[in-house]
């Protein structure tokens, strides 16, 4: 007896808290007492002071202990019905997340979830429908994601992350002649008033023919420069070819001559070798594309 007395209270109670020009004829629970778990219907008869439409509510708030699965509205002129279907997943008081139905808003119903403990339901009771809980259905998505589909991408990353570091150590292994080559001819920069010519050209001729050796595999280092002459020009104009190769035949003038060349000369040969060689690296595709 108290306890329907306490459902009537709430009743009351919950209806007051529907606010907007209506009059609640009467709100009914299908089943009228519920448990944890169970798929519940709150009907809710009501009367328009005006030819308001209702509308179903756009946004629901989500709350972890309730689970609203749909809201029908059956609307007649002034009267109409309003069913949210639902399920509970906490025991005693709690209030529906607010629902606004255009003409009038239902905030702060209180609905009552009965519990067996606390009525000493001890005996025991036949198998009831499985029951998803709200938010497990991601988790399951998450879990399903993590076993079969975050390995593979695992498995890619860090093939590739090994495909990176190859590439990486190619190109550096690749880039080695010419950064020999450029650390030799800034010296020659920076000395060039200290050193003397024919010293010059000997640095500058072996530095350029060890370069030409690594770019061409032909042993450019014993071969003769009417031989290197012959080799193709990495897609250069002929002329500028042709101009590499004049400073290796000067380097042998100098070397084996005795010709004497001014600073201004020695510094024209050491740019544009530094330039021409540049311009090689750029045509030439000696490195490894990712």
């Amino acid at each position: 007896m108290r306890k329907l007395l306490f459902l009537s209270l709430l009743l009351i109670a919950s209806v007051t808290a529907i606010y907007g020009q209506v009059e609640v004829k009467r709100t009914v629970f299908i089943p009228p007492e519920y448990y944890m778990g169970d798929p519940v219907e709150l009907r809710l008869q009501i009367e328009l002071d005006d030819y308001d439409l209702l509308t179903t509510p756009m946004d629901i708030i989500s709350l972890e202990w309730v689970d609203i699965k749909d809201i029908q509205i059956v609307q007649d002129n002034l009267d109409g019905e309003i069913i949210v279907k639902f399920t509970s997943f906490s025991t005693g008081t709690r209030a529906l997340p607010e629902l606004d139905f255009g003409a009038f808003v239902l905030s702060d119903f209180k609905i009552y979830t009965n519990s067996l403990v606390e009525e000493g339901e001890n005996d025991l009771k036949g198998l009831r429908p499985q029951v998803m809980i709200p938010g497990s259905r991601l988790y399951f998505f998450l879990i399903a994601l993590g076993v079969f589909v975050l390995p593979y991408v695992f498995y890619f990353l860090i093939k590739l992350f090994i495909k990176y570091l190859i590439v990486l150590t190619r190109k550096y292994h690749s880039s080695k002649p010419y950064r020999n080559l450029s650390r030799t001819l800034k010296k020659l920069d920076s000395n060039i008033e200290k050193i003397s010519v024919r010293d010059f050209f000997i640095t500058l001729s072996d530095a350029l023919r060890i370069y030409l050796t690594a770019r061409t595999g032909f042993d450019c280092k014993s071969a003769t420069t009417s031989e290197i002459s012959t080799l193709h020009g990495f897609g250069l104009e002929q002329s500028l070819w042709d101009r590499l190769v004049a400073v290796l035949k000067r380097g042998d003038m100098v070397k084996f001559g005795g010709e004497q060349l001014s600073m201004k000369q020695m510094k024209d040969n050491l740019d544009f070798v530094m330039t021409l060689c540049f311009e090689i690296e750029k045509r030439e595709d000696f490195h490894v594309d990712i």
